[in-house]
């Protein structure tokens, strides 16, 4: 079935132990911060009930009734792009934010569902069917599912099963039992998760045979006994400093997010939502796969946010009478080329997806997709760097609302903050207070886009791996005239162009 918005928000009124700014908050959906997100995560179930949009992002099930798309396991190019269109559409409407309920959870259970299928394949296992029941639940709850891949780590020099300290760096197993497992440890870095009702856990990193407890994959609802959710803010306004109640048109109050330290203190899990349990070998795959995916959606969000970056510098040229010197226009060219290569790089990770010959399961193309985010991440800085240089340094000391709404000082902003004539001066600070969220007031800064979703090195090494060796060095063998390149499945046959005759 398909929620209505306000029954996903009443479900997160589940007596789940939650702190936020050093209070233990009872309901989520009273503490006004938190609020902020989940109305905004609350846009999924608008637009599943939404005419224009629900034969988008739901689908009809063999029951009769309607699901979400998104619990669909790919197994074409087709329903990765539908994937793709979901995830840009969610975030064009909400202002290049997408949301994480749809994301993380979506892609955590993907990759376990591509792990499953190819443990049960080569050793036996039975794990599929165990995600299979899980995905009828997640469809006909519509529940909302955010994933917690992150573990904090302690010494990164050793490995789980070594650290000095305590052995709960990484989660682990602790016990089987008869009904199921129980868990103990830490998962962080996890994006509002206030606004979810379920988390699936998997395994951030290979592991060795004696890491195997910490080779589990399991989903358990956030208020079962045993889990603490402590929130972070994101930004210094969510603490409730002077600009907190601005409504200058970007993120504001209404798009405040967390970041949580998920505590699992022996936390019992039914083997029913049990994907992997000791199967050490496969973490790797479970690791990468979550990578691949997740990545997708991040290269997919990046599409809404190089558009309004682009978006931004071209209104603010303008409004200041600029749009027409070259050297604006020679930025706002790459700016244009920076939006576009991201739109169309995205498209082709889902076009040429990486399809498992055991399985059929596909999962986005490891190499376009990485590229992608590697792209868009690595210049980020240099697109909010253009971005800021076109807008001027007004964008540092830009009056916050509360100013313009004071009487007594308005008339002054605006007449001395006016540009071009013919735009209303409060425009123009519309647009400034939005670059400067943009290059500097927003939760998410470069630093934080360089590494969510994996960072730049993650990426190089992920294309590293991927990335088809062989061709290049058949290519290079055939010009340098060194035999092999004659194998190549793509070279095999071709004329030679330098031989007299070669078209005979």
């Amino acid at each position: 079935m398909i929620r209505k918005p306000q029954e996903y928000i009443e479900s997160l009124n589940d007596g789940r132990v939650t702190y936020y700014l050093g209070e233990q908050v009872p309901d989520v959906t009273k503490q006004p911060l938190l609020r902020g997100s989940i109305n905004r995560a609350a846009l999924d179930w608008v637009m599943a009930n939404d005419a224009r949009y629900r034969d988008l992002v739901t689908e009809v099930d063999e029951d009769g009734e309607r699901v979400n798309f998104l619990w669909r396991q790919p197994r074409t190019a087709e329903e990765l792009l539908r994937q793709r269109d979901i995830f840009v559409l969610s975030c064009r409407i909400g202002f290049g934010i997408g949301q994480n309920c749809h994301a993380m959870g979506v892609h955590a259970f993907l990759a376990a569902g591509v792990v499953a299928a190819k443990m049960d394949k080569k050793i036996g296992t039975h794990y599929m069917d165990a995600v299979e029941s899980y995905r009828r639940y997640l469809q006909k709850k519509d529940i909302a599912l955010t994933g917690a891949i992150t573990d904090p780590k302690g010494d990164r020099s050793l490995h789980p099963s070594m650290q000095k300290q305590h052995k709960d760096f990484y989660v682990r197993v602790v016990d089987k039992q008869k009904d199921g497992i129980v868990v103990r440890g830490a998962k962080m870095h996890i994006s509002a998760i206030a606004t979810c009702n379920e988390v699936i856990v998997s395994p951030c990193r290979a592991h060795r045979e004696e890491d195997k407890d910490y080779a589990v994959v399991f989903a358990t609802p956030l208020n079962a006994k045993g889990i603490t959710c402590i929130h972070m803010p994101m930004t210094a306004n969510a603490a409730g400093g002077e600009e907190a109640d601005w409504d200058y048109p970007l993120h504001g109050n209404t798009a405040t997010t967390t970041e949580t330290l998920l505590v699992f203190d022996d936390v019992f899990v039914p083997w029913e939502k049990v994907f992997m349990c000791g199967e050490w070998q496969f973490s790797r795959d479970i690791a990468w796969a979550f990578g691949t995916y997740h990545r997708l959606y991040s290269i997919s969000h990046t599409v809404a946010e190089s558009e309004l970056i682009t978006g931004a510098a071209c209104l603010i040229a303008e409004y200041n009478g600029l749009e027409k010197y070259g050297h604006i226009q020679d930025k706002l060219a790459w700016l244009a080329m920076y939006a576009e290569e991201t739109d169309v790089l995205s498209k082709a990770a889902c076009s040429y997806p990486d399809v498992d010959p055991e399985t059929g399961l596909a999962v986005p193309n490891l190499v376009y997709t990485n590229i992608a985010k590697y792209k868009f991440a690595n210049e980020r800085s240099e697109a909010l760097k253009i971005l800021a240089d076109i807008a001027g340094g007004i964008a540092s000391t830009v009056p916050c609302f509360k100013d313009w709404k004071n009487s007594n000082i308005r008339k002054y902003l605006d007449k001395y903050l006016a540009a071009k004539d013919g735009v209303p001066t409060e425009h123009r600070l519309r647009v400034i207070r939005m670059v400067k969220e943009l290059t500097v007031g927003g939760g998410y800064g470069t630093a934080a886009v360089m590494n969510a979703e994996g960072s730049l090195a993650a990426q190089k090494m992920a294309i590293y791996k991927g990335s088809d060796w062989e061709r290049y060095k058949a290519a290079a063998k055939r010009l340098a005239r060194i035999p092999g390149w004659e194998d190549h499945s793509l070279f095999k046959g071709v004329p030679d162009p330098r031989k007299p005759g070669y078209w005979e």
